[in-house]
């Protein structure tokens, strides 16, 4: 029998293992909580695999453990698990997902930033004191020859909504003039996008403009397309992608009777119409299937992914989030069942803890990595 100081002698030491065999054991890693343990074990294998890419669900759902925590876990549809991260670099960060793998962040000094919470990569953005309703990336900034820029959609002058627009590495942000000559003077912008080489926003009055000489001296937006037809105002309109056709969706909230005579009903469900725009003659038309896409729309920039390439992930579905912290406003919303009748959102898949975190920051949809 070998004594115990033979024992010690002959264990590898661990810490000096190869960087290459250390990245190879962890490529093979099937779960992200392996990855996680691994970077655990010491400093040099933290160090080691400190720009490793972690296998993460496709599409996440990041939540933050409560206000003073830096742990952020981030929930899969798919497995109904949570893999956590500890994140103190988005320590009193609000946060907006993507489908590019990147958090655009703001804090409480007005310092806002583009983040990377599987890479730790952080690119600056300008600072800014404005109060911020959402920010939005437009491409991915770590693509060749990216010319990604970030929308500001804020709170201005007389609560009229409005948005600034800045690069990575800019100095300062820079605001986009809006001509309310026309009746929209009362509405408020709700998103953007970047589409076919051209920079698009909408108004919660459904009307869609465009944005010029954003890299001029004089960027300024321009009305592009007129509401909807017998489309009311002021709900709140997100723009999106879908099969190469610019479309937009409403998410409309409403009381559901609960069939009592008292004037008390029991909550409210969501419905979402959906339009389809032909950019020539700049007229709508009103669908009702995505197809083979899942929309992703809440907290986050506004986008599709086709259901096959993501599992967990239903065609023909809206996954819906708010701004909130709302649970009851948290789900999926199936195209398809909701034509004939408003049955609203269903809520998906989700354990107490994700109920639990839910009362500490809005959720937010991201994609880790998603395919070339």
């Amino acid at each position: 029998m070998l004594s115990k100081e033979k024992t010690i002698a002959d264990v590898p030491s661990w810490a000096n293992i190869l960087d290459d065999v250390l990245r190879r054991i962890a490529s093979l890693a099937g779960s992200p909580r392996h990855h996680i343990r691994m970077t655990a074990v010491c400093r040099s294998w933290r160090a080691s695999l400190a720009d490793q890419k972690i296998n993460f669900p496709a599409i996440c759902l990041m939540l933050q453990e409560d206000d003073t925590s830096d742990n952020h876990s981030f929930y899969s549809m798919l497995e109904e698990i949570f893999d956590e991260l500890d994140l103190p670099e988005l320590r009193e960060w609000r946060c907006w997902g993507s489908p590019f793998g990147w958090l655009v962040t703001h804090d409480l000094n007005f310092e806002i930033r583009l983040f990377n919470p599987f890479s730790r990569a952080s690119l600056p953005l300008p600072k800014s004191s404005w109060c911020i309703e959402k920010l939005i990336l437009s491409i991915n900034p770590k693509e060749s020859n990216s010319n990604c820029i970030v929308f500001a959609i804020y709170w201005g002058f007389l609560d009229r909504g409005r948005i600034g627009f800045a690069k990575p590495g800019d100095l300062a942000w820079r605001t986009l003039i809006y001509d309310d000559d026309d009746d929209g003077g009362g509405f408020l912008w709700d998103d953007a996008i970047y589409f076919k080489c051209n920079f698009y926003g909408c108004l919660n009055s459904g009307e869609i403009f465009l944005f010029e000489d954003l890299n001029g001296a004089h960027p300024k937006s321009v009305k592009f397309a007129s509401r909807p037809p017998n489309f009311h105002g002021g709900r709140t309109c997100y723009l999106f992608d879908l099969d190469g056709n610019l479309c937009m969706t409403c998410r409309d909230p409403f009381d559901v009777d609960d069939g009592n005579d008292d004037d008390e009903d029991i909550g409210y469900t969501i419905k979402f119409v959906i339009f389809k725009l032909d950019m020539d003659t700049k007229s709508w038309e009103k669908i009702y299937s995505l197809g083979d896409r899942s929309l992703f729309l809440g907290n986050c920039c506004t986008f599709t992914v086709a259901a096959a390439d993501y599992p967990g992930c239903k065609p023909n579905c809206i996954y819906s989030t708010d701004t909130s912290i709302d649970v009851a406003d948290i789900g999926i919303y199936d195209v398809e069942k909701n034509r004939d009748k408003d049955i609203g959102l269903e809520p998906f898949p989700k354990s107490k803890t994700v109920e639990q975190l839910l009362s500490f920051a809005p959720p937010v949809w991201i994609i880790p990595y998603p395919p070339l």
